[in-house]
């Protein structure tokens, strides 16, 4: 069975969709698109008609070029806030020999929620700090033998409203979801290795209206917050000054602007058209003032509020999100805080920009889930996948499917 996995990311600017396939443990991207958001401002749903166009386009783009029609979909949730319980459980082991199962990690998982959520909340995940299969503790219980399995768990849990309104979205652009996701919780699956799994450190991710600011321990998603600030805020300085469309301050700050002052060229300038109809030859100099200036307030702001969040001694800061592709950006974030902090890096063959660290994010996580269940699992049947090789079959007739439930953290089907 082809391992091929799909995930969608919401946000107020742009609409992220990237498909990924494990071949041989190694992590290959199908497709990676974006798309316009309408509809959706501020983590809030403004025009359900206009966000369900901007999705179906998106969707539909991804269809021309993967010769199918996606069905299935891990969904990221943009939260506010996510709450975090700790909880634990124990299950009997009921085989004749003792041997922990798939369905014993899953259900003795499943049981850590029970009656622990907040009547308000939604769970989005949990996830497991360790397990102990009779006296010994361990990460992989599957094949262990004991009388009983044991579990401790963090409930990453988010309001209804903000999940269950956006599933609705999805369902009505005729698509399952099989996974929900947040921010805080899937950026660290880009960055994730031994050394990190190991300490206490930060996940930041700078989005176009809001910068997410998360905190790890020993891999495990602890706090988050949502600073309300982000790259919008550039576009609107620098087209507050200059006087020229967002539009066209978003083309300024992508390909003239720098993150620090440190290198600006003055001589180096774009020439735009402002809202009155005047002509401006805009120097780099000049318009990095205005966009370090604003990378620098968001920057001082995650530092409070790493300080804020945890008193652990941090032994990472990983920045990552769209504006950490401005030219200069490390100069900025290093004189700020230091060798501790450093850009992350989306590296994948298709995909290496980190607009798409949430969608990445998403698939990796869930990958590490089915690897805990010891299964293997495609949002993609094996029909779709003869179509997606054969370019010359006619693919309008595939059936969509239904939103019929959430898979979750405990798809067990």
């Amino acid at each position: 069975m082809r391992e091929i996995i799909s995930s969608i990311d919401i946000g107020t600017d742009k609409i992220k969709l990237v498909v990924g396939e494990y071949l041989n443990n190694d992590f290959n991207i199908l497709c990676a698109l974006e798309e316009t958001t309408i509809g959706f401002e501020n983590y809030n749903i403004i025009n359900e008609y206009d966000l369900i166009k901007a999705i179906k386009k998106i969707i539909d783009q991804a269809h021309r070029k993967l010769n199918f029609k996606l069905k299935k979909m891990i969904v990221n949730i943009p939260t506010y806030l996510n709450d975090f319980v700790i909880s634990d459980a124990t299950l009997s082991i009921k085989n004749e020999d003792l041997t922990v199962s798939s369905q014993d990690i899953l259900k003795v998982i499943k049981n850590t929620a029970y009656n622990k959520i907040n009547i308000n909340n939604e769970l989005i995940s949990a996830i497991p700090i360790y397990f102990r299969v009779g006296d010994n503790e361990t990460k992989d219980p599957f094949n262990k033998k004991g009388k009983n399995i044991s579990t401790k768990t963090v409930l990453v849990t988010a309001t209804k409203r903000e999940v269950y309104d956006i599933i609705s979205i999805i369902e009505k652009c005729g698509l399952e979801v099989i996974d929900i996701t947040s921010t805080g919780l899937v950026d660290y699956y880009n960055f994730r290795n031994d050394y990190l799994d190991s300490k206490t450190g930060i996940i930041v991710n700078i989005g176009h209206s809001k910068t997410q600011v998360s905190v790890f321990s020993k891999g495990i998603y602890i706090n988050n917050e949502v600073l309300p600030v982000g790259g919008a805020n550039i576009n609107k300085d620098i087209s507050f000054i200059y006087k020229v469309k967002r539009k066209d301050a978003n083309i300024l700050k992508e390909n003239l602007a720098l993150a620090n002052i440190r290198r600006a060229n003055p001589k180096e300038k774009m020439t735009l058209t402002n809202r009155a109809g005047e002509k401006l030859d805009i120097n780099q100099y000049e318009l990095t003032e205005i966009v370090s200036s604003r990378v620098m307030e968001i920057l001082k702001l995650v530092k409070t509020s790493i300080n804020h969040l945890t008193k652990k001694k941090i032994s990472y800061i990983i920045i990552t999100g769209g504006l950490t592709e401005l030219k200069d950006f490390n100069i900025s974030l290093t004189s700020l805080f230091g060798d501790t902090a450093q850009i992350g890096i989306i590296n994948n063959l298709g995909v290496r920009n980190n607009k798409y660290s949430v969608c990445i994010g998403m698939i990796e996580y869930f990958k590490d889930k089915l690897r805990l269940r010891h299964r293997k699992y495609s949002t993609v049947g094996n029909i779709d996948s003869e179509l997606m090789c054969n370019t010359d079959s006619k693919i309008s007739g595939l059936n969509d499917s239904i939103l019929g439930k959430v898979f979750g953290y405990f798809f067990d089907n």
